[in-house]
């Protein structure tokens, strides 16, 4: 028996059980499997169990099957593991199990496929960022599922944030007390410099992110109002950074900052909608979670 699990798009919450060892997938009639997202293929995708393992195979679709942030190689058969989320056009699917509820959010939150034509193919001329950004859901939720003190936890997320936005100079999460309101820890990875002021962030804009909670972010600072910068921010020459709330059960306990040193455009807009997004399993981990080794202290301005 194969169980497949749909995570999001118009089938999103259904779940299917083929009592076979092979099931189709696609918009065809003849499928095993009919899906309604209009990006999916007529023939897209092959499920097959062999034992206690699944294998997938691209039928030679349009717009791609993803596994692990990854396009799988067409008419070629990839083991994958149970949970796992897996792009089949614009939808994800699990098969064997359900995929945790905390990450459904982070699919909902951000269009990771909008440079896919619905009619099942790529729109000219718009680079393809979904796999980029599905390799940083893939990573980060794998990060929060295991069993790490949550300053681990976050300096690997950060890790893997900064790898994506290859501009961004620095990455810190800044913990609050949910009592006092006031800084307790901050977690921080920084790119190698020899500039001692890259230890440091912008107070402005974290406190700014923590009393309005609603996310900031400035593309350029040189385009933005002079009021709006603080004298640290030109001293310390931030030119891009962006920070968003970590809000847990309506309490705000922290933020996600980011920023690039002397480089405008470190990110795009999109990108906010992407960090926002991660912001609510990350803000979970943390509730759910106690620190169990120092946190490293920065300077702060």
């Amino acid at each position: 028996m194969i169980q497949i699990f749909v995570m999001n798009g118009p089938d999103k919450g259904r779940s299917f059980e083929f009592k076979g060892e092979s099931v189709s997938i696609g918009r065809d009639e003849k499928s095993d499997m009919l899906m309604k997202d209009r990006s999916v293929s007529r023939r897209h995708l092959k499920i097959e169990k062999k034992g206690d393992k699944y294998f997938i195979t691209d039928l030679g679709s349009k717009n791609g099957t993803y596994v692990d942030g990854i396009r799988i190689e067409p008419k070629k058969a990839c083991e994958v593991s149970e949970g796992i989320p897996v792009a089949v056009g614009k939808t994800f699917i699990a098969i064997g199990k359900s995929y945790p509820n905390d990450m459904l959010a982070v699919l909902d939150s951000v269009d990771l496929f909008k440079e896919l034509d619905e009619e099942g193919g790529a729109i000219k001329d718009r680079p393809l960022t979904a796999k980029k950004n599905m390799e940083l859901i893939y990573k980060v939720s794998n990060v929060l599922m295991q069993s790490l003190n949550i300053k681990e936890v976050l300096e690997r997320v950060l890790g893997h944030i900064m790898e994506l936005l290859k501009r961004i100079d620095r990455g810190v999460v800044v913990l609050v007390d949910k009592k006092t309101g006031n800084i307790s820890d901050v977690i921080s990875i920084t790119k190698t410099s020899k500039d001692g002021s890259a230890r440091a962030f912008s107070k402005t804009i974290v406190e700014r992110v923590l009393r309005e909670r609603q996310p900031v972010t400035m593309l350029d600072t040189m385009t933005e109002d002079g009021a709006a910068l603080s004298e640290s921010m030109r001293a310390m020459e931030i030119r891009s950074v962006m920070c968003v709330p970590l809000v847990s059960k309506s309490e705000i306990i922290g933020v996600i900052y980011v920023d690039s040193v002397k480089k405008p455009h470190g990110f795009r807009k999109e990108d906010l909608d992407l960090l926002t997004a991660l912001s609510s399993p990350a803000a979970l981990a943390i509730e759910n979670s106690v620190i169990t080794c120092g946190s490293q202290r920065l300077e702060t301005h």
